[in-house]
């Protein structure tokens, strides 16, 4: 990211964290950054425009972290699940998020609204495509209502915890606790099959499932091809998609490299999205 538009964004951060996004205008931007007004507006159109690329940018590092846990792991386990899950809590709460979240809550802006609903229904879709990876097939009319499940357990518990503790949160005991949870659930409804919504799904929702490997093939190749300045990450991307348009894949080229990237806190989300489409076709690789 360009340093300057980083400094804003640093700068953004710690105001609205420290003195609340409505209490904090443009011009305490500028001053924290130490840039312009005009330096402000070659990145962003508005306040809100700031703390959603702040969000998004948070956002973009819990994939790459999630997908980084889970490389070289098969997607059905659930402790890496878990693990994921333990991620989200952890930054969540080093980053003091959900401050940030309540200023989008009660925020009047239709277009900070807008963004909430798609980083929820995104955030939704994840989970409810996790859990099918996890509990097979079967569970897939569970996903979503389970997904809710795990999202306000988790906030809930959270809430909790500050009330009758005065000790830090132990987030992995705590993201291990709900799935725990989550695999007796869904096994209850399995069997009674019990669901809520049935087959009603996000309108933005768009699985991973949706994707082959040989449609991910072009779409990777296409993706290195807007690359600039990163040529080493461009040449892989480029492999990735050679390999998978390959007649016979070889699996242990493409964990390798897929392990190689989704260390690399350089990607774009773009990339983390497909990395994780791959790695969870993995297993359909001989």
């Amino acid at each position: 990211m360009n340093p300057k538009k980083q400094q804003i964004l640093n700068a953004a951060y710690d105001l609205f964290i420290n003195k609340g996004y409505n209490s904090s205008s443009i011009q305490d931007i500028l001053d924290g950054a130490k840039v312009s007004k005009g330096t402000f507006y070659n990145y962003f159109g508005s306040k809100s425009e700031c703390l959603m690329a702040i969000m998004e940018s948070i956002g973009s590092e819990i994939r790459q972290r999630r997908m980084a846990a889970a490389v070289g792991m098969s997607a059905n386990d659930p402790e890496v699940l878990a693990e994921q899950l333990y991620i989200r809590i952890k930054l969540n709460l080093e980053k003091n998020l959900f401050a940030l979240y309540e200023s989008i809550f009660y925020s009047q802006d239709p277009e900070l609204k807008s963004f909430s609903v798609k980083q929820y229904s995104l955030e939704m879709e994840w989970i409810s495509s996790r859990i099918v990876d996890v509990f097979g097939k079967e569970a897939a009319p569970y996903a979503l209502e389970n997904a809710a499940f795990v999202h306000g357990y988790v906030q809930q518990l959270i809430h909790l915890w500050r009330l009758v503790s005065v000790d830090n949160l132990p987030a992995d005991k705590l993201s291990s606790f709900v799935i725990r949870r989550l695999q007796a659930t869904i096994a209850l409804q399995i069997a009674a099959k019990d669901t809520f919504f049935g087959n009603l799904k996000l309108p933005l929702a768009a699985s991973a499932d949706d994707v082959t490997l040989e449609e991910l093939a072009p779409l990777l190749e296409q993706y290195a091809q807007k690359l600039k300045d990163q040529d080493n990450i461009k040449q892989l991307a480029q492999f990735l998609a050679a390999e998978l348009a390959a007649e016979t894949p070889r699996k242990a080229l493409i964990e390798s490299v897929l392990t190689t990237l989704a260390n690399d806190n350089r990607i774009e989300s773009e990339l983390s999205i497909m990395i994780e489409q791959i790695w969870k076709h993995l297993a359909d690789i001989a």
